[in-house]
């Protein structure tokens, strides 16, 4: 255990030695090059400025950051990394807020400005649409802390007592707690509130769970809460923080509700097909898929190899296609071994071939890939959640043990930044189901019950370049669909989160509430590059119980802006948003 510890410490430090390099790119606004835009580098001071065509290049460290400024625009910051070599940037008009005469900026609010706020602010909630602030919220919002609930002798007493015009009854049989607006007039009341729990959507809450467990409570009214919530909300939303932090234990008629039926959005089929994407492929790819024999197709293949020299995507979807569609595997391995270049020292270029042999169930040549990564980037969480599912995948359980307890052990001498929003969550729920699977060989004689119990499949998806930008739609089998927009638009905080704590991953958990096949399908908005992204999805079925199998399935996304069909699943399932 030592001797891995110093590795790591050792590796650490010669990712913090890691060489300056020039950054250079464009800077447009709506395809229109931007000038003179100003470029500095946060941590070293250097400066520089776009010329006439919006192009600039300064130098800069990985993890340092750039930020570009000009007047009426947006301020872009962006934090580089070890294979940042272009950084092709559009900026956005800024809104600005006029007070009285004079024209002033409002610095935005980050995720982790809100978290810290959020400790002494008690008019602020966190929802799964993010923190509500009682001061600035457009609606009546009412917020109750944790001091008014512990002189209460119950739950209902406190939300009757505190929330004016609303109505809360505990039935003793069930203990289930029931909130409801009181009518305003003949006509019946909009019915029940549904409840928002730790980011959780449910449609029934426990009162004896909640009772001595409540941090802070709001209850947002109808006509407030359907802008959000949909048609779901039309009885109102009683939005809870718990002490604990988590989600509540699956129950029979409380689950977490799917978070498609919470808008009216219905799939108009139109994502493009497989055999779409491939029409707008590059060329290259398009002749091999045309391809009507094998020599044919090693013949494009020898003739575009020059051209395509240390461009890794021709060197891995070529190798894909001889490897998957003709099943000549010397053949492929001999593209590998030809483009060796395009990958060395190239973590992103590797990671999107570990997937791919992943996917092929190459587990030993996969690990192999991932061992280069971690050597690579050592102070990447992901490397350290790469190889130690690796090692699961080998059978290594210990070793994956190790891994995640060196992670932790870095973390705590202050070597590795620590997480306060996803990737702690993340890192848990991988531990929870080592533990669970293989608490045998681990000799862990007994585990506490996990809050995943009573889900059937995980979801996880992966991205080999930490600059994609895309959005994954998930459709029900009512076409109605839920939206995952991971963007510099939608979710600036936590992109910045991921660079600088170093992953690349989201997952989802569903369960059987709504059988049917669910469509998975996503739009590509690109990485500030011109190279595609490579996607894993992992599927995990049974999941936490001894019956767990994987599939892991590769998709390459480069086509911007249109919605793409990547899988189904023939499940029993619901797609609720991990949180």
């Amino acid at each position: 255990m030592r001797l891995l510890l110093a590795l790591s410490i050792f590796l650490l430090g010669l990712g913090s030695l890691q060489a300056q390099k020039a950054i250079q790119g464009s800077i447009t606004n709506d395809g229109k090059p931007l000038s003179p835009v100003h470029v500095v580098n946060l941590k070293s001071g250097d400066k520089t400025t776009s010329d006439s065509e919006g192009r600039y290049q300064i130098l800069a460290h990985p993890k340092e950051e750039l930020q570009f400024t000009y007047m009426g625009m947006d301020t872009v910051s962006i934090i580089v990394e070890d294979v940042t070599r272009i950084l092709n940037i559009n900026m956005e008009l800024r809104v600005e807020e006029l007070d009285e005469v004079t024209v002033s900026e409002k610095r935005i609010k980050t995720y982790q400005d809100k978290i810290v706020e959020y400790q002494f602010n008690k008019n602020m909630i966190k929802s799964s649409f993010g923190f509500l602030d009682k001061e600035t919220a457009s609606y009546s919002l009412r917020i109750i802390n944790e001091d008014d609930f512990e002189r209460a002798p119950t739950i209902n007493s406190v939300i009757m007592g505190k929330f004016a015009g609303v109505n809360a009854s505990c039935d003793p049989s069930t203990d289930v707690l029931s909130v409801s607006m009181r009518p305003t007039s003949s006509i019946s009341q909009n019915g029940s509130a549904i409840f928002d729990v730790d980011g959780q959507i449910m449609t029934e809450v426990n009162c004896s769970w909640l009772f001595g467990n409540v941090r802070r409570m709001a209850f947002i009214p109808s006509y407030s809460a359907t802008a959000k919530y949909g048609t779901l909300g039309k009885g109102g939303v009683v939005v809870i923080n718990t002490k604990t932090g988590t989600s509540l234990p699956a129950q029979t008629d409380g689950k977490p509700y799917d978070h498609a039926r919470l808008t009216n959005n219905y799939y108009d089929q139109s994502a493009l097909t497989e055999t779409s994407v491939v029409d707008n492929a590059p060329q290259y790819l398009k002749d091999l898929k045309a391809s009507t024999d094998k020599s044919e197709a090693i013949s494009l293949y020898q003739t575009n190899a020059a051209k395509y020299r240390g461009f890794y995507p021709f060197a891995l979807e070529s190798y894909r296609y001889f490897s998957e569609k003709w099943g000549d595997q010397a053949f492929a391995d001999q593209i590998l071994d030809q483009n060796k270049m395009a990958f060395t020292d190239n973590p992103v270029a590797l990671k999107a071939l570990a997937y791919v042999l992943e996917a092929q169930n190459k587990m030993e040549r996969a690990h192999e890939v991932y061992k280069e990564v971690y050597i690579l980037r050592p102070d990447y969480a992901q490397s350290f959640i790469d190889l130690a599912n690796s090692y699961r995948n080998l059978g290594n359980v210990e070793s994956a043990t190790t891994l995640y307890a060196r992670h932790a052990y870095l973390q705590d001498e202050g070597m590795l930044p620590k997480d306060t929003v996803d990737l702690s969550r993340i890192m848990k729920r991988e531990l929870n189901n080592l533990f669970a699977l293989d608490n045998g060989t681990l000799k862990i004689k007994k585990r506490k019950s996990s809050e995943d119990e009573g889900y059937s499949t995980r979801l996880v998806f992966d991205w080999n370049d930490s600059e994609a930008e895309f959005v994954l739609q998930f459709v029900n089998p009512g076409d109605q669909y839920f939206k995952w927009n991971h963007s510099m638009e939608e979710m600036p905080e936590r992109i910045r989160s991921e660079k600088e704590l170093g992953y690349s991953m989201a997952d989802f958990l569903l369960d059987d509430e709504l059988p049917g096949v669910w469509k998975i399908n996503a739009t590509y908005l690109g990485n500030k590059q011109l190279t595609p992204v490579y996607l894993k999805a992992t599927i995990y079925r049974n999941y936490g119980s001894k019956l767990q199998s994987k599939e892991v399935k590769v998709f390459r996304l480069a086509l911007k802006g249109v919605n793409q069909y990547l899988f189904e699943l023939a499940l029993p399932s619901k797609v609720v948003q991990s949180k």
